[in-house]
C-alpha cells in the first residue's frame, strides 16, 4: 500500500529532472530599417540538424514550414520558412525593425509534429506540443538613420578681451543614437570668423585670434556631423560673443590724440584652403626627425603655431620660425594611423593670417610577427587510419599586426609526421600525403607562421591521433550562476 502510494510521487521526480539535449545553436543579422520580408542574413538552419525525423517520425504529409514556429520574446517580428530544394530553414522580417528600440532578439525555433499543426496556435494544447529544436539569435544591424542633436541652447555671452588666445570659450557635445562610425563625430563652425575654431574631434571652441578693441560682437554657428554614409549633420547652435573692455582711467594731462598705426592695426584671417595637406611618415622615423617643412606659405615672413592637438598630446610639433614639423615620440600604426594637426600661419608683418590643416598618415612596418590565433589549446586534432591522400584534419591561422605584404602570412611544416602530412602554405590547411597511417599513434607536428618579409612566429605543435580520442574542452574554466531557491 505505502509502494502504491509513493509510486506517482516518485515517476513524477524522475520525469521533472530529466536531462534535456542542448538545441543546436545559430546566428544571423538583419540591417534596421530594412524593409519586411527582408530575409535574415548568415543564418541558414538545416532541416537535417533539428532531428525532425527522430521527433515527428518519417510518415509526416503535411508541409514541414506549417510545423515551425518561433518563440520567445519578439517572435512576432519573423517569419520562418522552410526551403526544401535546400534542406534549410529561414527568417524573414514581418515588420520593420529599429535597432535603438532593440539591437538583438533570442529566439527558439519551435517544431510541432502531427495534428497540432490544425490547432490555433493560441490554444495551450497546441503549445504543449511544440518543441523547441533551434536556438536562434538575430543582431540588428545599425544604419545611419539618425542626426546628431546638441542638448544645450544657443549661447551668448561676454568675453575679456585680454583673453589669452588657445583659451576655451565654450565647449559643445552632440548625441547620436546610432552606432560605431555612424556615431563618430565631427564639430565645425559656419561661418568661418578666424577669431574662434571650433575643434573638430572634442566640440572646443577655442580664441585663436586675439579681441582687443573689437567693438562688434562675433556671430557664429556650431554643427555637428557624424563619420556614416551619408553623413547627416546637426541642427546649428547660435553662438554670439561680446568682447568685453576693461576701463582705461583717464589720464591727468590730457594729450592730443594719436593714432599708433601698429595699435590701430587690427589682426584678420584670410580664407584657408579646403582640402589638407597629406604627408605619409614611417612609423619607425625617429624621435627629432623633421617629416616636412610647410613653407612656402603665402606670407614673406610668417610665424607657425601648432592650434589642435595641444602640445602634450600631439606626437608632433612645429617650429615657430621655420614651419617644420618634427617628431616628439614614436609613431604606432596598429594604435594611431592617421594623425590630423591644425597649424595657424600668421605674418610677421601684417595682421593676416590663416590655418594649415595636415594629415599625417603613419605608414607600417615590419615590427610585429604572427601570432596563432587557433583554440582551443593544446591543439589536438585526429584522423581516420584509412584517410585518403588530401583529407584536412586541422586548420592553421595566424594574425599579424602589420598591413599589405608585411602582414600576409604563410605557414610550414618544419618537423614531424614521418611525411605523412603538409600544411597548404596559403590557407593553412593540414592535410594527408597518402602515406599509410599507424592506428592509434600519435604524430606531432611543428609549424611555424611567417609574414611576407620573414618574421616567424614561435613554433606550435599539432597532436594528430590516428584514430579515436577523448573529446576536448573548448573552455579553460567554466563559470555559472544558480538563483538561490532554486
Amino acid at each position: 500500500m505505502i509502494w502504491v502510494t509513493f509510486l506517482p510521487f516518485l515517476i513524477s521526480c524522475v520525469s521533472g529532472n530529466r536531462t534535456l539535449d542542448p538545441v543546436p545553436f545559430f546566428h544571423g543579422h538583419v540591417f534596421e530599417n530594412s524593409p519586411a520580408g527582408s530575409r535574415v542574413n548568415g543564418l541558414s538552419v538545416p532541416l537535417k540538424r533539428l532531428n525532425s525525423h527522430r521527433l515527428c517520425g518519417t510518415g509526416e504529409s503535411s508541409s514541414a514550414a506549417s510545423h515551425f514556429k518561433l518563440l520567445g520574446d519578439g517572435s512576432d517580428d519573423f517569419r520562418v520558412f522552410a526551403h526544401h530544394n535546400w534542406g534549410h530553414v529561414l527568417l524573414k522580417t514581418s515588420r520593420v525593425l529599429d535597432r535603438e528600440e532593440r539591437a538583438e532578439y533570442a529566439l527558439g525555433l519551435g517544431l510541432c509534429c502531427g495534428q497540432c499543426s490544425e490547432l490555433s496556435w493560441g490554444e495551450e494544447d497546441a503549445f504543449r506540443r511544440v518543441a523547441e529544436v533551434a536556438s536562434i539569435k538575430v543582431d540588428v544591424l545599425d544604419t545611419n538613420d539618425h542626426e546628431p542633436t546638441f542638448q544645450s541652447a544657443d549661447v551668448r555671452l561676454s568675453l575679456d578681451d585680454a583673453t589669452a588666445l588657445r583659451t576655451t570659450v565654450c565647449s559643445f557635445s552632440a548625441q547620436d543614437e546610432d552606432s560605431g562610425k555612424n556615431a563618430e563625430l565631427i564639430y565645425f563652425a559656419v561661418p568661418r570668423n578666424g577669431t574662434f575654431y571650433a575643434v573638430p574631434k572634442t566640440g572646443d571652441v577655442l580664441l585663436v585670434d586675439s579681441i582687443l578693441g573689437l567693438d562688434e560682437p562675433i556671430k557664429f554657428r556650431v554643427f555637428a556631423r557624424d563619420r556614416g554614409w551619408p553623413p547627416r549633420t546637426s541642427q546649428s547652435i547660435y553662438v554670439e560673443i561680446n568682447p568685453r573692455q576693461w576701463p582705461v582711467a583717464p589720464s591727468a594731462c590730457p594729450q592730443p590724440e594719436k593714432v599708433n598705426p601698429q595699435q590701430a592695426r587690427r589682426s584678420r584671417s584670410i580664407p584657408e584652403s579646403e582640402n589638407p595637406v597629406f604627408i605619409s611618415v614611417s612609423e619607425d622615423a625617429g624621435i627629432g626627425s623633421v617629416v616636412m617643412n610647410l613653407n612656402p606659405v603665402r606670407f614673406h615672413a610668417a610665424a607657425f603655431e601648432l592650434v589642435e592637438p595641444d602640445a602634450e598630446s600631439s606626437p608632433v610639433s612645429v617650429s615657430r620660425d621655420g614651419g617644420d614639423l618634427v617628431i616628439l615620440r614614436r609613431l604606432d600604426r596598429e594604435t594611431e594611423p592617421l594623425v590630423e594637426i591644425t597649424v595657424k600661419v600668421q605674418d610677421k608683418r601684417g595682421p593676416e593670417w590663416y590655418m594649415v590643416r595636415v594629415e599625417l598618415t603613419v605608414t607600417d612596418v615590419n615590427d610585429n610577427a604572427p601570432e596563432w590565433s587557433m583554440v582551443p589549446s593544446p591543439y589536438l586534432a585526429v584522423v581516420p587510419p584509412d584517410a585518403a591522400a588530401g583529407s584536412v584534419i586541422y586548420k592553421l591561422n595566424a594574425l599579424d599586426g602589420d598591413e599589405g605584404l608585411n602582414g600576409e602570412v604563410e605557414y610550414f611544416l618544419s618537423d614531424g609526421g614521418d611525411g605523412r602530412f603538409e600544411v597548404d602554405r596559403k590557407s593553412g590547411q593540414v592535410r594527408t600525403t597518402g602515406l599509410p597511417l599507424q592506428r592509434d599513434r600519435e604524430y606531432l607536428l611543428t609549424v611555424v607562421a611567417a609574414d611576407g618579409l620573414g618574421s616567424r612566429s614561435a613554433p606550435a605543435v599539432i597532436s594528430v591521433v590516428a584514430g579515436a580520442r577523448p573529446p576536448q574542452f573548448t573552455n579553460a574554466s567554466f563559470t555559472i550562476a544558480i538563483p538561490e531557491n532554486t
